[in-house]
């Protein structure tokens, strides 16, 4: 009888995956990887990885879901330690422009391949609308903070400038990944759009 493994173990060698999964995604994009890309990557055998996962698309799957608790962890840290809600949004527009400067060498450019190519797809589409929604709901958190906080006076409903907000960054990301962040400006274009968010959020003159 082999020896058990304990939940411990077994969790080291699921994020062993996910870390070679991730350096093979980020380097082939995502259609051009396969299992036995990972598999060499992770350094483990075929068999243990299929203990795991079945599929490149599991795999991917399973790393979308990681970075989304661990945004969801960061953006709760970021509202209660920011001095104010437009501040926290501040710190994200920040981080944005941080991001697009090495799509390259990021888990973006594969993220942005798996939906686009697999639009047609009946259940991709659906988790497509589902991470829209989880990102949507992130950037609606934020500016109801601020309402509650008497920092905005929002013009448009907040559920539309948050679609406003994020359809803006997705595409200066989708251009940047295009023709490089260099050529498309990206970071110039977050910056033009500070005031236009400003005006849309209503943001008092001593938070602003």
């Amino acid at each position: 009888m082999s020896p058990k493994i304990s939940d411990e173990v077994k969790e080291q060698r699921r994020q062993q995956i996910l870390l070679a999964a991730e350096q093979v995604f980020i380097r082939t994009g995502y259609e051009l990887a396969t299992m036995k890309n990972i598999v060499e990557e992770a350094d483990m055998s075929r068999g243990w990885i299929y203990l795991y996962f079945q599929t490149k698309e599991e795999i991917f799957e399973a790393l979308i879901a990681k970075y989304e608790q661990e945004n969801e962890r960061m953006l709760g840290e970021l509202i209660a330690c920011s001095p104010s809600s437009w501040a926290a949004l501040e710190t994200l527009l920040t981080e944005q422009k941080k991001d697009m400067t090495t799509i390259e060498n990021s888990l973006a450019s594969a993220y942005y391949e798996y939906f686009l190519s697999g639009y047609r797809d009946k259940d991709r589409r659906i988790r497509l609308i589902r991470r829209y929604e989880t990102g949507l709901s992130y950037v609606i958190r934020l500016i109801e903070s601020g309402i509650a906080k008497g920092e905005f006076s929002p013009t448009l409903h907040t559920g539309l400038i948050a679609k406003i907000i994020t359809s803006h960054l997705e595409g200066i990301m989708s251009l940047a990944m295009a023709v490089g962040a260099e050529q498309a400006e990206a970071s110039a274009q977050i910056d033009a759009l500070i005031p236009y968010f400003k005006i849309l959020l209503g943001v008092s003159e001593d938070t602003g």
